[in-house]
């Protein structure tokens, strides 16, 4: 099994029309765990698995509409 590291690097440099989307989805759901992380940890608050998927997807919508272009592609507008 690859670890995290190697995924990230060979998902990163794959030369595919959904590299640059799949970048910048991989650094939204990073962001998103590491807030949740840090809530858990420094406020003692936690949320169901499912309402952090739906963070995901909101963010996401939102850096859709901030410019994001490649991550648009990704993801279906609602």
């Amino acid at each position: 099994m690859e670890s995290a590291k190697e995924w990230w690097s060979l998902n990163a440099t794959t030369k595919t029309q959904f590299r640059r989307p799949l970048i910048s989805l991989m650094l939204l759901i990073s962001w998103e765990i590491w807030k949740e992380r840090n809530a858990r940890v420094f406020r003692n608050v936690a949320v169901p698995v499912g309402v952090i998927v739906a963070k995901i997807k909101e963010e996401c919508s939102l850096w859709g509409l901030a410019g994001a272009k490649y991550l648009r592609t990704l993801m279906p507008q609602e």
